[in-house]
């Protein structure tokens, strides 16, 4: 296997000194701690994370994409006792990797490749696998390891090339593998425009999902509106199969996010960023409406992540969406593009040829719908100035 990154016994020396450096501040002894922190950052730097944490941010990241969670997880601790709290989110989260470290390499990077997965590709692709060659790949937020495997099939001179990523035990880890599987099981890969699917591999308390390798280059970000545009409408014309009823509806958070600011509960920071306006007012009068379009719209498939990076462009032009760990039945209107002021309304034409729309739903209820989302999704991703122009939007719309 191919691997990068620092060797073990780097990895301890860097483990030491950022124990000591936790340990120091723990007891107040803050430049005892930046002289423990000094041979691992930049030397401008001198250790001293407190003004500028950017450094030992970046060597837990670093740390991440080696796969040295309890690496991670110290530069978390440390970023969080030198008092960057807004932090303590991600050690949290690098907390539950560096639980199962140990397993991990005992499962995944001291066995090789062919011993762990030949019987298992053998009997997914449907040939005798004869070698498999792998490399790890930076993983993301989402999976715990992501791993190219070039796998010779006998027979075949050229490989098949797949992806493995690998995902814990935690709940919402095993919620999103089944959330994928139910996907890929309902509906063909081609349908999404998603690379073909080879279903899960279960490894003791890991669980793989494994897919053919998307080839192509992201999409450039002057593509991305009109690309995104005519993938929504891609998606807004295909009626998810009966079987996806058990899947995530987007609805609900929707609909949620809209309550709690009827009913006085939203943020400060969004009330501060309407100028004054008293949002909840006005949206307790439009929320019986705004209810009833909602469950009226028929729903599709929505990526819950599409952003250029996860849309791949092949040699011929054509995109190819990837990292589908997150999606939801979403009401059509929903994911359309508003950032901009003048952003361009749909054409309820280029729906209706394949679906039937709701007696009364044009371009202005779209809108609405295409509003109520992006005010959710902003809320949850603590984007207010955007959050309060998207609630603007759906005031604006008189059901």
């Amino acid at each position: 296997m191919t691997q990068a990154g620092s060797s073990v016994g780097d990895a301890g020396l860097a483990h030491a000194a950022l124990r000591g450096a936790l340990d120091a501040l723990r007891g107040d002894r803050r430049a005892e701690a930046w002289a423990a922190l000094a041979p691992l950052l930049p030397p401008h730097t001198g250790g001293d994370i407190a003004a500028d944490p950017a450094p030992l941010l970046g060597m837990a990241q670093e740390s991440n994409a080696r796969l040295d969670w309890i690496g991670g997880l110290l530069a978390y601790e440390v970023l969080v006792a030198a008092g960057h709290a807004r932090f303590a989110k991600q050690q949290d989260w690098m907390a539950r990797r560096a639980a199962l470290q140990h397993d991990f390499h005992a499962q995944f990077e001291a066995p090789s490749s062919f011993g762990r997965l030949a019987e298992v590709l053998g009997t997914r692709l449907r040939r005798p696998v004869t070698a498999i060659a792998t490399t790890r790949l930076r993983p993301g937020l989402v999976a715990m390891a992501v791993y190219r495997h070039a796998v010779t099939l006998e027979g075949e001179a050229a490989p098949a090339v797949l992806v493995e990523k690998v995902f814990g035990d935690r709940r919402t880890d095993a919620a999103k593998v089944a959330q994928k599987d139910l996907l890929f099981g309902a509906m063909p890969a081609a349908r999404l425009r998603a690379p073909r699917y080879h279903g899960l591999h279960r490894e003791g308390r890991f669980t793989s999902v494994l897919l053919d390798m998307a080839e192509g280059d992201p999409l450039p970000l002057e593509r991305w509106d009109h690309v995104v545009r005519e993938l929504l409408y891609h998606f807004w014309c295909e009626a998810p199969p009966t079987s996806l009823a058990r899947g995530l509806t987007l609805a609900r958070p929707m609909l949620e996010t809209l309550r709690a600011i009827a009913g006085g509960r939203e943020a400060a920071t969004l009330h501060a960023a309407l100028g004054g306006m008293d949002a909840a007012a006005l949206l307790a009068d439009r929320l019986p409406a705004l209810e009833r379009l909602v469950a009226a719209m028929p729903v599709f498939v929505l990526h819950d992540d599409l952003h250029a990076g996860n849309i791949l462009v092949d040699a011929a032009g054509v995109p190819r969406l990837i990292d589908w760990d997150r999606w939801w039945l979403a009401p059509i209107g929903a994911g359309w593009p508003l950032l901009e002021e003048d952003a361009p309304p749909m054409l309820p034409s280029r729906i209706t040829w394949a679906r039937p729309l709701p007696l009364g739903v044009g371009t202005r209820e779209l809108m609405a719908v295409a509003a109520m989302a992006a005010l959710y999704r902003s809320m949850r991703g603590g984007r207010i100035a955007q959050a309060a122009q998207h609630l603007k939007r759906v005031l604006a719309w008189e059901g």
